[in-house]
């Protein structure tokens, strides 16, 4: 599973640093499938690839690192 933490104001959105999991990638359109984790105030929503990446290279306040993505695996069965 990908997770994302993006800038919300960087994409329009109220707020600021946010995670969210990416249900999926239409390479027709070049975007992902925000399955935003506030669905009360942004249902699921497909983004411009481009945008999502420059709203991940946006600066956290309080860090002063860039925001960006996880990779979750399950662990393989020893």
């Amino acid at each position: 599973m990908l997770i994302v933490n993006y800038s919300r104001s960087a994409v329009g959105q109220t707020g600021n640093g946010h995670f969210s999991p990416i249900g999926g990638f239409d390479a027709a359109t070049d975007r992902a499938l925000v399955l935003d984790t506030a669905r009360f105030k942004y249902p699921p929503h497909w983004m411009p690839v481009e945008l999502l990446f420059a709203a991940m290279q946006e600066r956290d306040a309080d860090t002063g690192d860039t925001r960006g993505w996880m990779l979750l695996s399950r662990a393989a069965d020893g």
